[in-house]
């Protein structure tokens, strides 16, 4: 698989590891008494999915997309839909940001953050299944190269 592509696997990878935790926070919050210091590593885990890094893997996985969009492959309706997921990832966040300013009910920010990461899921799934394998197959080495220049 070409190095970038790689790069992208690999923080998929970190993701997974941060959400993990997230999920044993979420646990804790949901049955522990006295959770405040739970909820607020919580959001701090939180924002590390909306942080520089992320939006920079999200710029990075859209200069694949849209030259994978410019070549002859047959374009899933996945495929299409990254950009929409990478938009609502951005939405979402600050619906985040704005539920630990707002409330501290546990059960309406787990479910909150629950959804969010079965979405998560599923996008990094249709990426690794469906979005990487067709351009590590429709690339070429020069359009490769173009992306390459443009990294972040």
């Amino acid at each position: 698989m070409n190095a970038l592509l790689n790069e992208l696997h690999a923080y998929h990878h970190d993701v997974a590891k941060n959400i993990t935790q997230i999920k044993e926070l979420l646990r804790r919050i949901r049955h522990e008494p006295d959770a405040g210091d739970d909820c607020s590593l919580l959001f701090k885990k939180l924002e590390a999915l909306h942080g520089d890094a992320e939006r920079h893997h999200h710029e990075n996985e859209e200069l694949i997309r849209r030259a994978l969009l410019a070549t002859e492959a047959p374009i899933h309706q996945r495929v299409k839909d990254i950009e929409r997921d990478h938009q609502a990832f951005g939405r979402i966040a600050g619906q985040l940001k704005m539920l630990e300013d707002t409330t501290k009910e546990a059960r309406v920010i787990a479910d909150t953050i629950d959804d969010f990461i079965k979405k998560y899921y599923d996008h990094m799934d249709a990426e690794e299944n469906i979005f990487f394998p067709a351009a590590a197959k429709w690339l070429s080495d020069a359009q490769w190269q173009d992306i390459k220049r443009q990294w972040r």
